[in-house]
């Protein structure tokens, strides 16, 4: 990852990313989004990888970008939601977290449609906190 406006796209890339997340690389990531905010729409990737380091990551990086550019984070929040209707429960939990995170109304319609077919008690628990922090 030089910065030199390379080719960031493709699965090589995303799997080269995902990786150094995952061997503990989250300040040079952070970084990496900082100077490429374009590649935002890694970051649903990142919650449906099986890597904990990767979700944990896709978690800071959020946050990060929240601080700096909270509207940026929108333009993501339908590919997020449609995490919440993944057969793995964890994913579901994740996105439901991770809309949490954002803060944004614009996901609650998604959370609330969520919740009523969520049959999961811990992701149900995500879910409703997710609504009650959108208020």
């Amino acid at each position: 990852m030089n910065g030199n406006g390379g080719n960031w796209e493709g699965k090589a890339f995303e799997d080269m990313l995902f990786d150094y997340l995952d061997n503990g690389y989250l300040e040079s990531i952070i970084t990496f989004f900082k100077h490429e905010p374009e590649q935002i729409f890694l970051i649903p990737k990142m919650l449906a990888d099986e890597r904990l380091r990767v979700k944990v990551g896709a978690f800071a990086i959020i946050e990060e970008i929240k601080e700096k550019n909270p509207e940026s984070l929108n333009k993501i929040i339908p590919e997020i939601t449609k995490l919440l209707n993944s057969v793995e429960k964890n994913i579901r939990g994740d996105a439901a977290y991770a809309l949490e995170i954002i803060g944004s109304l614009e996901a609650k319609p998604a959370l609330i449609e969520a919740l009523q077919k969520e049959e999961d008690p811990q992701v149900k628990e995500f879910i409703e906190d997710a609504i009650r922090s959108l208020k």
